[in-house]
């Protein structure tokens, strides 16, 4: 056991909502642009502000203070609106500015790679950040089945794998990445991939 992955934590002392914020948010620059080799509690203390000993009175780990972070930035999480055209538009709105934030997106590619190779931030991240998330979207499609609005038979994971795939895949290959002109490009594709995902579906139908 090494200083860096853990250190005991002392009782009794009353938690400050600022310092955590400081430093998750901290936590996601550090591995945005430092990936998991740069990413280290002193590295965190750095960017905070945050001094160490208090980093460590809060996260036992590396991992657990890497998932709190992605598991505080509101991931998109899809929700019942009533209908599978309002349930996808506001969950393709959710991923929308999630790539218009800033390190976000660079952080979400990282983890992708990084987690199958690390066994403990592996199932941290899939307990707490994409189990609970990956149930409610799957769940578009078992509601829009039961509507009519899909056929039966329709893979639960059909809709979260286009619109994420889409996504990450328009992120990873764009020309231009800088937050403004990047942005731009996001909103009309999003509507053209609402579309094709409604226009798809009923032709099965």
């Amino acid at each position: 056991m090494t200083a860096e992955t853990s250190a005991p934590r002392s009782a009794g002392r009353k938690r400050d909502p600022q310092i955590e914020a400081r430093a998750t948010d901290a936590a996601i620059e550090v591995y945005a642009n430092s990936g998991w080799q740069g990413f280290t509690f002193d590295a965190v203390a750095r960017v905070s502000g945050v001094g160490k000993p208090a980093i460590y009175r809060r996260w036992p780990s590396r991992e657990a203070l890497l998932v709190d972070a992605f598991d505080r930035l509101n991931l998109p999480t899809a929700q019942d609106l009533g209908s599978l055209r309002a349930d996808v538009s506001d969950y393709i709105a959710q991923w929308i500015a999630w790539y218009s934030t800033p390190l976000r997106p660079q952080a979400g590619a990282r983890i992708l790679i990084d987690g199958p190779s690390n066994a403990e931030l592996n199932r941290l991240y899939t307990a707490m950040v994409t189990a609970p998330r990956g149930t409610k979207v799957r769940d578009v499609t078992r509601r829009a089945i039961a509507r009519g609005e899909i056929p039966e038979g329709t893979a639960a994971t059909a809709i979260p794998d286009i619109i994420l795939g889409a996504f990450f895949i328009h992120w990873s290959y764009s020309q231009d990445r800088t937050p403004e002109d990047f942005r731009a490009t996001l909103d009309p594709y999003g509507a053209r991939l609402l579309e094709t995902i409604l226009s798809g579906f009923s032709r099965t139908t």
